[in-house]
């Protein structure tokens, strides 16, 4: 094993799982009015075991200057480097909201499919959408504008006309994970381990296999690392969110490195896609003398 460092930073999928909400200070510099729009939905992910499951998006506005509000969405599918170009998922009338403060917009998961140019059969688990709000004016302003760069737009929130000089609230992106039942039968099979941070892999190529149990929700990776004492790790999965927990439990040995430390234990959490093969965990590695500083990425994908 190599004595290094890593920092990490759960994203996306990271995670993913939970959305947010960016909102800031904003205003027009021509107006003592603020400039709102804000965006709340009822769920921050879609079940695909759900045919076609919907998210319903509460709308808050006091701003009656509103032409239109644009959503624009790309997906980042599993496996993938790159998202999908933007597309418009839904364009809605400023005069949805009248003389109320809210209102509520209900869009299908095959709707967001069908605005990347593809339909419900061709996602899966891992999978992430993210949206973005985009707000033209009845004077013809656009908030954020865009720049077009290499045949790609950027939301240009840096020089669009809102100043700080008002006091208001926006909801620019949100982001939903695309997930699937955990069912650990379907999980089972051997695998390639794509990312291991720590290095504590005993034997180059080392494929560990997975089996369903011991309990339900369960799962355990069979001789964890190839170390010569045949480490199993169990891993307790939510079978709605994914999220995929590991509770401390002998993994290696620290004395096979020549370290003399003995055993080691591992413990975090990460996400299990079953219906893709997919393990991504964000780990701690510990000994009887203490733990080692960072957390460490490990990430394993079934074979075919």
């Amino acid at each position: 094993m190599k004595q290094r460092v890593y920092s990490f930073l759960i994203v996306a999928l990271g995670f993913v799982i939970f959305s947010c909400e960016e909102q800031g200070e904003l205003g027009f510099d021509e107006s003592e009015k603020g400039f709102n729009l804000r965006m709340a939905p009822d769920k921050n992910a879609f079940d695909i075991s759900a045919g076609d499951p919907e998210v319903n998006f509460t709308m808050y506005s006091d701003t009656r200057t509103i032409d239109k509000i644009t959503i624009l969405v790309e997906l980042l599918q599993f496996g993938n480097e790159a998202p999908t170009p933007k597309a418009i998922l839904k364009e809605i009338p400023g005069n949805i909201f009248g003389d109320a403060p809210s209102a509520t917009v209900t869009v299908k998961l095959s709707e967001f499919a069908s605005a990347v140019g593809l339909n419900i059969d061709e996602l899966a688990g891992g999978d992430l959408f993210t949206i973005y709000n985009q707000v033209s004016l009845n004077d013809g302003r656009v908030y954020p504008d865009t720049l077009t760069f290499g045949g790609n737009q950027y939301a240009n929130v840096e020089n669009s006309f809102f100043t700080a000089a008002g006091s208001t609230s926006y909801t620019g992106t949100l982001a939903f994970a695309v997930l699937c039942p955990f069912i650990p039968e379907d999980a089972a099979g051997i695998y390639t381990i794509t990312t291991e941070e720590a290095e504590v892999v005993f034997e180059a190529g080392h494929e560990p296999e997975v089996v369903a149990g011991p309990g339900p929700n369960q799962v355990t990776i069979k001789d964890i690392f190839g170390h010569p004492q045949g480490y199993d790790v169990v891993v307790d999965v939510d079978p709605v969110t994914d999220v995929a927990t590991v509770s401390k439990q002998e993994a290696w040995n620290s004395d096979n490195f020549g370290f003399g430390l003995g055993p080691a234990s591992i413990e975090g959490q990460g996400l299990y896609f079953s219906c893709t093969g997919f393990l991504t965990l964000n780990l701690t590695h510990s000994v009887a003398a203490g733990a080692f500083d960072g957390i460490y990425k490990l990430e394993m994908t079934k074979k075919p």
